[in-house]
């Protein structure tokens, strides 16, 4: 929202001060919160999160779709233009929406051990989890084949499953072609039986209203993964978290992967991964991470594994990072450097940049002496850089070559490390 309108908006507030019954409401997509019109009223701090602000209670038309079984019923209102479903009362629901200046709201509902939801767009829309459970045996249980914003609205108090088709030709379980952001209360419970559990072409943004837990239970390659592989920079490839409850385990590849000149931003929620896979990795990001707030929480038992993993630029200025590395040659933290760029990865990386992130960490593993790779705590391959915040790393392993920090370059000129001050 841009300086004039922020000033409009502050008159109009005291223009009804007099009227202390009357409220404005604050939208995100098709979720919106009322607030009291007062003579101390506060305008919302972190517009990000805002898509626009009404004083008319916000009224959107809605599709539903509740599934029972091996049938679904779809219902789509009168006011509701451009919009049909192909797939008759089927349980594989398919929408095809020629719209282009409207937003639609799709609720899902129900169950079915055969069933999925497919829609065919080109614009923006919303999808609210309101207690489903679609297990496909046709390809995705969720496909939005629609390159623009994707709202997922997971239902306050709501239990959502989501399981596709092993060795099937789907890129995800749940996938979105556009941008996805995730919000609500509720549980969002993702297992990726063919490739990724949860993926989107291009960003992914779990936003700070999102309050509630996404679950991926288990993926062939990737947990999550976001990016287009076809773009050269990370303008649009990236993977951000606001807020809400991130647990990962029981991948073949990356818990989470931004890919593609890929970037990660970490402002608050918490995420947690189990790294039990060899070769694979918690956290990668093919560019750079910033990460200002929330908690990490990486337990890497395979071997040459990562906890995180940068291919460019880490800066870790604030929050928490806790973990646990076992696998021998694994690392809980890596700065990558590459030798020349690829079609994913920036070149002559490598760095990282410890200026408030508190770090706590436990390394038990040795030496992978099949790969020749040593287990470190922290390894950069060019530079690491630490003005601040407080990195604490036990070694309890047996292996002498074992160590908490590995770096070319070592600059330490602020924080405490192991207990001592600079």
């Amino acid at each position: 929202m841009n300086r004039r309108c922020l000033l409009l908006f502050s008159l109009t507030i005291h223009t009804f001060v007099c009227a202390l019954s009357q409220s404005y409401y604050v939208c995100d997509g098709f979720t919106f919160t009322r607030h009291q019109i007062t003579e101390n009223a506060v305008l919302p701090t972190d517009w990000s999160e805002i898509d626009s602000i009404t004083f008319a209670e916000p009224q959107y038309p809605e599709i539903k779709i509740e599934y029972d079984g091996a049938t679904a019923t779809v219902s789509i209102p009168a006011n509701v233009k451009g919009v049909t479903c192909s797939s008759g009362t089927s349980s594989h629901v398919v929408i095809n929406s020629s719209n282009t200046t409207e937003e639609y709201l799709y609720t899902l509902s129900g169950s079915s051990t055969d069933g999925s939801f497919t829609v065919n767009g080109d614009y923006k829309l919303s999808v609210k989890l309101n207690g489903v459970s679609l297990t496909s045996n046709k390809g995705a249980a969720v496909d939005i084949e629609d390159g623009k914003r994707i709202d997922i609205l997971v239902a306050d108090g709501t239990v959502n499953t989501f399981s596709d088709k092993p060795k099937g030709a789907q890129k995800a379980c749940f996938y979105t072609k556009g941008h996805m952001e995730l919000k609500g209360g509720g549980d969002l419970n993702i297992t990726g039986k063919t490739k990724h559990a949860l993926a989107a072409k291009e960003y992914c943004i779990i936003k700070a209203s999102f309050t509630g837990n996404l679950n991926i239970l288990g993926a062939i390659s990737d947990g999550i993964h976001c990016g287009k592989g076809e773009k050269g920079d990370g303008e649009n490839n990236y993977f951000q978290v606001n807020g809400g409850n991130v647990s990962i385990s029981g991948c073949g590849s990356d818990c989470i992967d931004s890919d593609d000149y890929g970037c990660a931003y970490i402002n608050g929620g918490r995420i947690s991964m189990e790294i039990t896979q060899d070769d694979g990795n918690g956290f990668k990001v093919d560019s750079i991470i910033v990460m200002k707030g929330g908690e990490i929480t990486a337990n890497v038992t395979g071997d040459v594994s990562n906890g995180i993993r940068c291919s460019y630029r880490a800066y870790f200025n604030g929050g928490t990072i806790n973990a646990n590395v076992a696998g021998s040659g694994s690392r809980g933290i890596r700065g990558k450097k590459t030798a020349a760029s690829t079609t994913t990865t920036v070149a002559n990386g490598g760095y990282l940049d410890f200026g408030g992130t508190n770090v706590t960490m436990t390394v038990s593993g040795k030496t992978n002496t099949s790969e020749s790779m040593t287990c470190y705590g922290i390894k950069a391959d060019q530079v690491l850089t630490q003005t601040a915040g407080d990195i604490s790393i036990e070694v309890t392993s047996a292996d002498t070559a074992t160590k908490d920090i590995n770096a070319k370059t070592d600059n330490w000129t602020g924080g405490t490390r192991n207990g001592k001050t600079k």
